[in-house]
Parts: structure tokens; sequence; C-alpha cells
């Protein structure tokens, strides 16, 4: 295997922000708090040799949350210290931060340690402060917006190679146009667009939530505005169509044939398959415990084949192999209409039919 990325969890789901839609916050109910409630020193050595023993040609380490900078600069400097201590001659070690990015502002000495040590940072940013501030806000229910244009521009002072996270939600479906320009006009043009789908108590698409029909739409509105300059911005979603039809993976595990590069390591050691399912049922065992080839295996044994499995709708389906059934997360959406298919097949479908002949043409005037 070329590639193989650990999402990790080093302080679980804390974190300084309270978004209405996160999802992780519902962690808590399987790592009630204790102190400390961080990676410990055995833990984080542990991971960093056993990945790297493996000597996959590209071994990712992806640092999400919660908040994952709440772990502290000395934390990361650990990281990069048993990275350097195990790695070996040939190998490519890369680190992720996934961040609301409001303890980087204006931070100097965080900042020079990202650079040095080359992490590419995801920043979360819905858009403007009116519509960030709609549903991302610190635990006082205050606007961070301010921090988040901060940190941005701190990232750029000290040269940290950064993207664009923005989540789809009810705050910004319906304003493609104005979220897509206020990116471009901060100079912000590695994008990515995930959509919010989460239950309210009663099982319902909770009121935040976006669906299949205005995601649909998004991504059309998006594409046609997109497709006028396409080398104006990189987003994701798109990439992944262009790398398809060039014959290479889409770079995205929503929408390959297997879910099976990756795992997710909680602060403890405890291993689970992705971070949509961090569930009693769904643990593969602890990394202290078992070894990490002996939990991939037990991965792609059981939860890597639910994926495989697909409704006949699907199987019949002329856009199968630009999405192959979606995420799984999204099938098993409690108030999901389609059996054994994602919520969101709709609005893949009006993508797909909007866009594909265009990236054909578009791809065959790429060479690499």
């Amino acid at each position: 295997m070329q590639q193989f990325q650990l999402l990790i969890k080093p302080v679980s789901y804390r974190c300084n922000l309270r978004c209405k839609y996160c999802f992780y916050l519902r962690v808590e109910d399987i790592y009630p708090k204790i102190d400390p409630f961080r990676m410990s020193d055995e833990v984080l050595e542990s991971m960093i040799s056993q990945l790297l023993k493996y000597r996959f040609r590209e071994s990712i380490f992806g640092w999400q949350g919660g908040e994952p900078t709440l772990a502290g600069l000395d934390f990361f400097k650990k990281v990069v210290s048993f990275q350097q201590k195990y790695g070996q001659s040939g190998q490519i070690v890369g680190n992720a931060i996934q961040t609301n990015g409001t303890l980087l502002a204006k931070n100097e000495e965080w900042a020079k340690f990202l650079e040095k040590y080359k992490f590419l940072i995801g920043l979360s940013l819905d858009g403007p402060k009116h519509i960030h501030d709609r549903y991302r806000k610190d635990i006082k229910g205050g606007s961070v917006w301010e921090k988040v244009m901060q940190a941005a521009q701190t990232f750029r002072d000290y040269g940290v190679e950064f993207n664009i996270l923005c989540v789809v939600s009810k705050a910004n479906v319906s304003k493609a146009e104005e979220i897509y320009k206020f990116f471009l006009e901060n100079g912000f043009y590695h994008l990515q667009f995930i959509p919010a789908l989460e239950a309210d108590q009663n099982g319902k698409r909770a009121s935040f939530s976006v669906s299949a029909n205005q995601l649909g739409k998004f991504y059309c509105n998006l594409f046609n505005i997109w497709r006028k300059n396409p080398d104006k911005a990189s987003i994701r979603l798109f990439n992944g169509m262009i790398a398809h039809h060039l014959g290479y993976p889409k770079g995205n595990c929503a929408y390959e044939k297997k879910c099976a590069d990756y795992m997710l390591v909680e602060w403890n050691g405890d291993v689970y398959p992705c971070d949509f399912f961090v569930q009693d049922k769904y643990k593969l065992g602890n990394l202290l415990k078992q070894d990490l080839s002996e939990l991939k295996q037990k991965r792609d044994n059981s939860f890597a084949q639910i994926k495989l499995k697909l409704s006949p709708i699907c199987q019949k389906c002329k856009w199968l192999e630009l999405c192959y059934g979606g995420c799984v997360k999204d099938r098993f959406f409690q108030d999901n209409p389609h059996a054994d298919r994602s919520y969101y097949c709709e609005a893949y479908r009006a993508l797909f039919k909007e866009s594909n002949q265009w990236f054909i043409k578009y791809s065959k005037n790429i060479s690499y």
C-alpha cells in the first residue's frame, strides 16, 4: 500500500467552541471527562512507532478534535520528535491539523513550528461573519469569526500552508455565490465543502442540516460559478471528479469504492474505523493491547465491507463510479427515505447530471 492515514483525537471531543452542528460532542457518552484529558506519551509513541514500522510510502497523521490544538504546542513537538525517532529512510511522513484557528491567531510560536515541520492546516470557516457566526460560537455564545480570520493571516505571514473547510448548513446552503466570492476576495483558493447532516432528538433532520434538494442546488450553483474560471480555486469535490476522469483516485474516501485507507485513534489508544463511527459496537480495539496491523485487518474484514454492499438502484446507476454510494454514515441517517442509499443520493445525481460532460471535456485537456 502506498499510503495510510491515522485520524487522531489527542483531546477527544474537547473544544473551546460549541458549534451547533458538531457531531463529535456525542463521544462524551463514551469518554466522560477525566483529568488529564489528553493523549499520553505512551499512547503517542506507540501509535507513531507502529504506523512507521510498516514503511508505507506515505504515512499521514491527521490531528482532529474537538480542537486538537488544546493538546498544546509541547505535545506536537513530541509528535515530531517521535516521528523523527521512528521514521525510516525513504518514508514520507505528513501531518495535518483540522482546527477552528482561534488558539493560533497571532501566535508566532505556533506558526513558526507549523511552518518548520510543514504541517498542513485545515481551517474551519463557513463564510462571511454573519454566516460563520450563525452556528460556530465560543462556549459563551460569542463570535469567533475575527479570530479565525486572524489565524488565516498569521498562517500567511509565516508561510504555513492551509486550506479552508466550509460546512454547508442552513446558514449558507442558498448562498453559494456569496461565500465563494468571499473566499476568493480573501485569498482562500483551496476549498472543501461538507454538508451538515445530523438528527434532532426526534430522529428527524436537525434544523441546521441541509436536505438533498438543497445540497444538490448548492453543488450545481457552486459548479456553474467555479467553471467560469476553474483555475482560480481548487475545490476538493471537483478535483475528485477530474482525477476520476484521468484514471486516478478521487482523494476523498466518501466517493471511493472502498473506505479502508485509514483508522481513527482516540486519546487513550482506542481505535475505530472512522470518526463518524466512534461507538462501542464499532470499536476495533486498543493499540496498547493490539498491533495496528491486527486492528486494520479487523477493520478490513468488517466495517470496510459495509460500503461494498450497494443497493440494487446503486448497482444499476449510471453515476456509480463517481460516488459508489457516498459516505456510509449518510446511508445510516435516521431520517433517510432511501433504503441502503445515501441520504444525499439525489444531490449527487443532480451534480453529476449538471457537470459530468464538462469534466470529461476539461479532463481531456489536462496532461500529466
